[in-house]
């Protein structure tokens, strides 16, 4: 199933190494949501769960968009110039940050428990990123 998955998600990109590293993050991504998902459930009190669901699943979508737009950043700031390349990838982070703050004040309107799940969506990308040596060794049995 994994395998079928890294497949899917290496058609996103190019098929390298660093393809293969964003692969794993998604499939970290998800994984951590999940986790937090079922964490939720159990936590949160009533009619906070459908809030907390949405909130997890647009923080979560939020996170792989996230990840997706550093490696695109990434990759084309290498065929740019020094300074054009900088100015690339810091415009590139300012819009992440810029559409991570707007989408997590909506939230904070909406209700604690959106926001609390757009937290921990965005989150995942960190933790998505600490547990990749698990992700490569055991899930993608790539080292």
């Amino acid at each position: 199933m994994i395998d079928w998955i890294m497949k899917r998600l290496l058609r996103l990109r190019r098929d390298d190494s660093a393809g293969h590293v964003l692969a794993q993050l998604i499939i970290g991504i998800f994984l951590i949501s999940i986790i937090f998902l079922a964490a939720g459930l159990i936590i949160v009190p009533g009619t906070g769960k459908i809030f907390y669901l949405v909130g997890l699943l647009a923080g979560a979508a939020l996170a792989v968009a996230a990840v997706i737009n550093m490696y695109d950043a990434l990759d084309a700031g290498l065929r740019l110039n020094e300074k054009g390349a900088a100015t690339y990838i810091r415009n590139r982070s300012l819009l992440r940050i810029a559409l991570a703050f707007v989408i997590l004040l909506v939230a904070v309107f909406i209700n604690i428990y959106a926001f609390v799940g757009v937290t921990l969506g965005l989150i995942s990308i960190k933790l998505s990123g600490l547990s990749n040596k698990f992700i490569r060794r055991y899930l993608t049995k790539e080292d």
